[in-house]
């Protein structure tokens, strides 16, 4: 602003901002505070914070982060019997298996018995995976090629099993392609070497460690409801317990889902 001379400044010098009122001031006071407030939850909203964020997956533990013990199956029930045998006494003990069927099996118990052994687990509160269609080591594909091995008639999941642990940058991104994470194992009992069912339960419980992954096959001698029995003794003993089943945390199995919750509820 120029003062009648033209000079700029002068009445500026001069000027005196005019003085709130005292209700006006406490109005501009409360004005600020909500959105003060507005912005603080806005931000807990969006910013993640220490005890929502998502943790650093491990792929040997999988989405375990409880200091349980999963017990996990790969390939391939024998009988129809034997299978619902260990779904039953694992659902009556409480106990959350880690079934990794192929999808050739699945296929053929779905011709032979008329029988979905995937639908069938989930619904004793088990968890599935996939584990490939053709149980082919998924390094010799690549990324496009290992993606389609992923697919059905495998399990369609969230989470895979590679055969033989197999990975490499092409297996990886056909994980990734598939939107699947892999599920490795914490310790073999290389039961597939034609162990004693007494030498994979011995085997289970010197491999037992907080929050670790055993693998086994459905195939072989483990598989079997003494068996586990012995071993979820015997990993108590070491004062370990072994994973529940889907909803056994709060005293109800339910049907697990396809898609497994990030955090495995143990």
């Amino acid at each position: 602003m120029r003062d009648p001379a033209g000079h700029w400044g002068t009445l500026a010098r001069r000027y005196v901002p005019p003085v709130e009122s005292g209700c006006a001031m406490q109005r501009r006071h409360r004005i600020a505070a909500v959105l003060s407030i507005m912005a603080l939850s806005l931000a807990g909203q969006i910013l993640p914070t220490a005890a929502n964020a998502a943790p650093q997956y491990n792929m040997r533990n999988g989405p375990n982060y409880t200091e349980r013990v999963v017990l996990t199956f790969d390939d391939c029930p024998r009988t129809l019997s034997a299978y619902r045998s260990v779904l039953n006494y694992a659902r009556r003990e409480n106990m959350g298996l880690v079934l990794a069927p192929s999808g050739n099996c699945i296929t053929s118990f779905r011709r032979e018995y008329g029988v979905d052994i995937v639908t069938l687990a989930r619904r004793n509160g088990q968890y599935v995976i996939n584990h490939s269609i053709n149980h082919r080591d998924l390094r010799q594909f690549d990324c496009a090629g290992a993606a389609a091995e992923l697919r059905a008639p495998g399990v369609v999941t969230n989470f895979g099993r590679p055969p033989h642990g197999g990975l490499n940058e092409a297996v990886l991104c056909g994980y990734r392609k598939v939107g699947m994470l892999p599920w490795l194992w914490t310790g073999s009992t290389r039961d597939w070497t034609g162990l004693s069912r007494s030498e994979v339960v011995d085997s289970v419980i010197a491999l037992g460690r907080k929050g670790g992954t055993i693998l086994m096959h459905m195939q072989w001698r483990g598989f079997h409801p003494r068996a586990l029995d012995r071993m979820k003794e015997g990993l108590e003993d070491r004062g370990l317990q072994v994973c529940r089943a889907y909803g056994g945390a709060t005293g109800r199995i339910t049907t697990s889902p396809a898609l497994l919750p990030l955090r495995l509820p143990c």
